[in-house]
């Protein structure tokens, strides 16, 4: 038995679509999904724009008792993770609960919950109190009721670690079900920013743009004329199972890639010389191709952070160029979140999924604003909406607060 682990369903809710395959028709399309943001009560300056989600119902899938008990980013995990799993053909009742897994990554929890239950406990009193608050708004909340969902019983974590989580959470799965602790595992992130109190905390980070005038010019990473990030609420996850999974259930037919290396890196600092900073990046991106079965010049695509700060774009550019050399003009390069908003702690699953559709179907997003803009590096990237490219593997590359880098090597093919 080969120790692979196969990636048989991709499911999303977010502001492409609310499902994977609406999300990827929407995401082709060219539309820009970022929407004006009308909140009231915001702390300081917030962002004048946003990847929102629309009509959340949570349908057949959540029953209403759990619902009620349900933060915004729960549902849309659930909703996610149920997408998945009918694209993988699961079918549950017929596999071993204590045998799959759940992991998520996240940030920042269900501060709506949080913003209304600590509202009403100090105008009304702690009897009037929703009894769900203590377990609805922390970050494992989202996984904890995943498995209520769907009765799945299998080692899980929940992973935060700003930008880093989505990738984390899926080298997490992989390596439990390469250990055998586990046969599969629904995996991703999920993300819901948009909330007062949430903004505060990400104003505070330095990242946002704050000025943009219209929602084509709000996040445009890798130009000259960027001034920060969007932020975008949203699920993105995977079903990841081993060969025994897959034999069991008789589905190789299912395989739409398969996860190979990855790579975890620190600089310790969140203002590192610039030097560590590369430095301790290009490593990530070393380790992630180093532990995998796919050569550095196999990899066609690159899927990146996209923060859009002159020092973060500039750090992550220099340690592709430092890792790739010459060959890197060999490569397409993109950042698909450009279009509806980045989903912080959800941002790695979004990009992984993205990554394994774009393989499947041989079609790249493109960077629709590059024409117009003056690029402030030497990458390749996807230029227009999209681009008729085939490619076998994909690197996908996460970064966040402290100095943190995580990159995830994916091929889509079966052995």
């Amino acid at each position: 038995m080969n120790n692979k682990v196969y990636v048989t369903g991709v499911g999303m809710f977010g502001p492409c679509g609310h499902n994977a395959s609406a999300f990827w028709d929407g995401l082709l399309s060219g539309r820009n999904y970022m929407s004006p943001l009308g909140l009231e009560d915001t702390m300081g300056a917030a962002p004048p724009f946003a990847g929102q989600v629309s009509g959340l119902d949570p349908g057949q899938v959540i029953s209403k008792r759990l619902f009620k008990k349900c933060s915004r980013f729960s549902v849309m995990s659930i909703l996610a993770a149920k997408d998945a799993m009918d694209d993988a053909g699961w079918s549950l009742g017929t596999m071993s609960l204590e045998r799959i897994g759940i992991f998520v990554g996240n940030n920042s929890g269900g501060w709506e919950s949080a913003r209304k239950g600590l509202r009403v406990l100090h105008t009304e009193g702690a009897a009037f109190t929703d009894p769900n608050l203590a377990s609805n708004w922390f970050p494992a909340a989202a996984q904890g009721h995943m498995s209520l969902a769907f009765g799945i019983k299998g080692y899980s974590k929940t992973v935060i670690a700003d930008r880093c989580s989505g990738l984390l959470a899926i080298a997490y799965a992989a390596r439990a079900i390469r250990s055998g602790i586990i046969d599969a595992a629904v995996v991703g992130g999920a993300e819901t920013p948009i909330d007062p109190w949430a903004l505060a905390f990400y104003n505070a980070e330095g990242l946002l743009n704050l000025k943009a005038d219209s929602p084509e010019t709000a996040y445009r990473p890798y130009v000259q004329s960027r001034s920060g990030m969007v932020l975008a609420e949203g699920a993105a996850f995977l079903c990841l199972e081993s060969e025994r999974s897959l034999r069991r259930r008789e589905a190789a037919s299912r395989v739409r890639a398969n996860i190979q290396g990855f790579g975890f890196t620190s600089a310790g600092q969140e203002a590192a010389p610039v030097e560590e900073s590369v430095a301790q990046c290009a490593r990530a991106v070393r380790l992630a191709v180093e532990h995998s079965e796919t050569q550095p010049e196999a990899i066609g695509y690159l899927s990146l952070d996209g923060a859009a700060s002159a020092r973060e774009d500039g750090i992550e550019c220099a340690a592709i160029q430092q890792v790739f050399g010459d060959s890197v003009q060999d490569k397409w390069a993109g950042c698909p979140k450009t279009a509806f908003g980045n989903s912080i702690g959800a941002a790695g699953a979004f990009d992984t999924a993205l990554s394994v559709l774009a393989m499947n179907h041989g079609e790249l997003p493109g960077l629709t604003y590059l024409g117009a803009s003056i690029q402030d590096n030497s990458l390749r990237f996807v230029p227009g909406i999209s681009s008729r490219v085939s490619t076998r593997s994909s690197l996908i590359l996460s970064r966040g607060r402290g100095g943190g880098s995580a990159a995830l090597v994916v091929n889509n093919e079966e052995s």
